[in-house]
């Protein structure tokens, strides 16, 4: 069985094997914390990669004192242990989404197997690049010795052999990838975290966009493209339905302002337009318009839009990235409601109140819809991540009675 690593360079195999020799850390150990600083700094430099800088800007000193105070005023008076080793599978179409992972369980002090995709990726090689050469430092030996970075062909032996070492197994993929790994089992006192296919959407009241000022809206605009073209829209929280409330002509004058002003910001951006991903966007909106349910589709190189008066489960498979929006109305915002399903997972939106928002969220009966921020703060990764709190899922607590 052949593997790749990462880190550590040399002995990977030897280090693999002697993992559980190496206790964990506790919660929030200084020396974590002194990494995650390191690592920002590193990553917040990187200014022709937002995404990175998204994910500096999440580990600076601040943010982690924050989540440790919050962390403290929970666990006061408690006993609360690391699990021990925690396999990561990162997916292969966002390159920084295993990093936070990866930290928070550093943070809950656990041992980490990270196996990333064998794709090449120039993006993850620059990650790499910085994350090896700040672990491979004397002061972070603690953490070098308990941290492994590998990767493999999918090979079902080698993740059996690496899952019968972990407490927690952290899956991110497709659907797909979920259920294959499922199907290999676990130490039956390990548990495992799963973060499979979601589709997130965004709520506009039309109302308020056309109280916007220009440049107010140019700025509204500008939010939504980097929620929606960060990863070619294929980030689970990127808004791939966008539901316009208001009256039709309301929303028809919303809806031409902020396609026209997208055109623009888009080609501000000087955004790449891959051929085959404009034909794939083509041939995915002819596709849909053979159903009853899609009144308009409307192509342009920025994006392909199509417009429904009801959202099926099945439209929702078909969508493939890259700036391809479903577009619906709605008169009132609880029909929203019948529209959500178990797979939906962000709701962002501009022009609601606090209020009306728990309202919406305490109507919801199913499954669907985990987060609801603002547009703009889509990607904008949480210690709670599809409802799961990841410190809690990381760590386990001894009672005392």
């Amino acid at each position: 069985m052949s593997r790749k690593f990462f880190f550590p360079y040399e002995h990977g195999e030897e280090v693999l094997k002697q993992l559980s020799d190496k206790s964990p850390l506790t919660p929030f150990h200084p020396v974590v914390l002194t990494f995650a600083q390191a690592l920002s700094q590193r990553f917040v430099r990187m200014r022709q990669y937002p995404e990175i800088i998204a994910l500096g800007f999440w580990m600076r000193k601040a943010s982690m004192g924050a989540m440790q105070q919050q962390w403290k005023q929970d666990t006061t008076g408690r006993i609360m242990k690391a699990r021990g080793t925690v396999f990561h599978i990162a997916p292969s179409n966002v390159d920084t989404i295993f990093i936070y992972s990866w930290i928070l369980s550093l943070l809950a002090g656990n041992r980490n197997i990270i196996r990333l995709s064998n794709k090449e990726q120039a993006q993850q090689h620059i990650l790499l690049q910085e994350i090896v050469s700040e672990l491979a430092k004397p002061a972070y030996q603690e953490l070098a010795e308990r941290n492994v970075i590998l990767t493999y062909e999918h090979n079902d032996a080698i993740t059996a052999e690496l899952s019968g070492m972990c407490h927690v197994r952290v899956i991110w993929g497709g659907d797909a990838t979920v259920n294959t790994v499922r199907r290999i089992p676990l130490l039956p006192v390990a548990s495992e975290l799963v973060f499979p296919d979601r589709f997130s959407l965004s709520l506009m009241k039309a109302e308020a966009c056309n109280e916007l000022e220009q440049t107010a809206f140019v700025q509204l605009v500008q939010q939504f493209y980097n929620d929606a073209y960060w990863f070619d829209q294929l980030a689970c929280s990127s808004p791939r339905l966008i539901v316009w409330h208001g009256d039709h002509e309301e929303v028809k004058r919303a809806q031409d302002r902020f396609w026209r002003t997208l055109e623009e910001v888009h080609r501000d951006k000087a955004s790449e337009l891959l051929p085959a991903l404009q034909v794939q966007k083509l041939t995915t909106g002819l596709w849909l318009a053979a159903d009853q349910e899609v009144t308009e589709m409307v192509n342009r190189p920025a994006y392909v839009r199509v417009m429904l008066d009801h959202v099926k489960a099945d439209v929702r498979e078909r969508h493939c990235g890259g700036g391809f929006f479903m577009e619906m109305i709605v008169e009132e915002i609880s029909h929203l409601l019948p529209i959500l399903n178990d797979k939906d997972q962000t709701l962002s939106y501009f022009g609601y109140n606090k209020v009306e928002l728990m309202e919406l969220a305490a109507n919801i009966s199913d499954r669907g819809i985990d987060r609801i921020v603002p547009i703009g703060k889509a990607l904008d990764f949480q210690e709670t991540w599809d409802g799961q709190s990841f410190l809690r899922s990381f760590t386990r607590e001894i009672v005392i009675i």
